[in-house]
């Protein structure tokens, strides 16, 4: 059984989770997914990512295979919400799971949910309960892993671009 962990990027390791944002985009484009094909996320995003310490990456047997990023001070778009609502037990203070990518060798590996669940056991420790995450309405696959780590669907969120995402939503103790 592989062993799994996080860890938080350092500095220096800026060129790898480009390296890994960079595969995922090339994935969703042969997917026919139009998330990621614009240039975002950016250098300058990422780099900020980690200089906020928000940035992690996914350790298996001793490997980076994926990285993401833990926002704990919420977002301006999730403020408003079409064709649904955020939970009425929702909290002022909330994670956002954010540019969840794992490297292209370990596609298919099932990392994904393994990433997210430990990103809600980081999460829980801040002692966040409310935990949020969005994707593309054309990434079924993250869709599936969202819903598979129990989060539920509350609507649609947009962009900084305006383009909709579907929101999802859910608690931890």
């Amino acid at each position: 059984m592989p062993v799994t962990y996080l860890r938080k990027v350092q500095a220096d390791e800026l060129d790898q989770v480009v390296e890994i944002i960079e595969e995922a985009k090339q994935v969703l484009k042969g997917r026919g997914v139009d998330l990621w094909q614009d240039g975002y996320p950016d250098q300058k995003i990422l780099r900020s990512d980690i200089q906020r310490g928000i940035a992690y990456f996914l350790i298996k047997d001793d490997k980076i295979a994926g990285v993401a990023a833990l926002e704990d001070q919420g977002e301006a778009s999730y403020d408003q919400i079409e064709d649904g609502s955020w939970s009425p037990k929702s909290q002022e203070r909330y994670a956002i799971f954010h540019r969840v990518a794992i490297a292209q060798g370990h596609q298919g590996e099932g990392l994904a949910s393994v990433f997210i669940q430990h990103l809600l056991s980081i999460t829980a420790s801040l002692n966040i309960h409310d935990v949020r995450i969005d994707t593309h309405f054309d990434n079924l696959a993250m869709q599936h892993v969202i819903e598979k780590n129990g989060f539920q669907k509350c609507g649609t969120i947009r962009d900084a671009q305006q383009r909709p995402l579907v929101a999802y939503q859910r608690f931890i103790r």
